[in-house]
């Protein structure tokens, strides 16, 4: 356990990208965010206290995709970059893995409680003083600070648990192995949606968050088996 630890105390050195990156991510997400429904409400002269303007400003997505992108590449760079140092102070590969999870697992719960901090500044200024709507959305559960907070762990989780596969590919197989795993589950997607097109519809409409939940639970087990399985062999390089 101790060395499980020293994996993770080794990923949380990076404090700058750990930490700083995702709240600028955020911050800049925001500002874009507030600028473009300044605009909206100046281009078409209704205020933000028009039901109408909040029906539409709760559609926003922009906080749901501004983090996997730089979250993936976390996932990736964590093992791509450290596991050669962690083996190479006598840590094993089982080790390393356990205290990845746990790095990503602290980061997760890190990125889930700046959510909920900037969701808590949002409700408290009334939508920022002028009606602007950015994490009271209904992608993020409309202001119910449980499921912003689940939504936030779990999908930071599994993003970063995602890069760590394509990482630990990466180390086994060199350049080509992401590629071409990418290609296989671009192609596996696509074929699986072109079997569920008949009932593509009545899958999105049964949606649940416990769904969402569960898909996101079952992908990160099968990350982790695919990571362990990568790196049984994985050469230091």
């Amino acid at each position: 356990m101790n060395r499980v630890i020293k994996v993770t105390k080794l990923h949380l050195n990076k404090i700058g990208t750990y930490a700083v990156t995702p709240l600028m991510i955020l911050a800049v997400v925001m500002v874009i965010s507030i600028i473009i429904q300044l605009a909206i409400q100046r281009s078409t002269g209704v205020g933000p206290s028009s039901p109408e303007y909040a029906e539409n400003a709760r559609w926003n997505q922009a906080i749901l995709w501004s983090l996997p992108g730089f979250l993936v590449y976390y996932g990736v760079q964590a093992i791509a970059t450290t596991y050669p140092f962690g083996l190479a102070l006598g840590v094993t590969r089982r080790n390393f893995i356990l205290g990845t999870a746990l790095a990503n697992a602290v980061q997760a719960a890190y990125v889930a409680v700046l959510l909920l901090v900037l969701l808590g500044l949002e409700l408290a200024t009334n939508h920022w003083f002028m009606g602007l709507y950015v994490l009271d959305v209904y992608v993020t559960g409309s202001g119910d600070p449980v499921i912003l907070g689940l939504a936030g762990f779990l999908g930071t989780l599994s993003c970063l648990t995602i890069g760590g596969l394509f990482g630990a590919v990466w180390v086994r197989f060199g350049p080509k192995g992401p590629a071409i795993m990418g290609l296989a589950l671009g192609l596996v997607l696509a074929i699986g949606l072109l079997l569920l097109a008949p009932q593509l519809g009545e899958i999105v409409a049964g949606i649940t968050g416990a769904w969402l939940a569960l898909v996101a639970v079952l992908v990160m087990v099968v990350c982790l088996i695919g990571t362990w399985f990568a790196m049984r062999r994985a050469s230091v390089r």
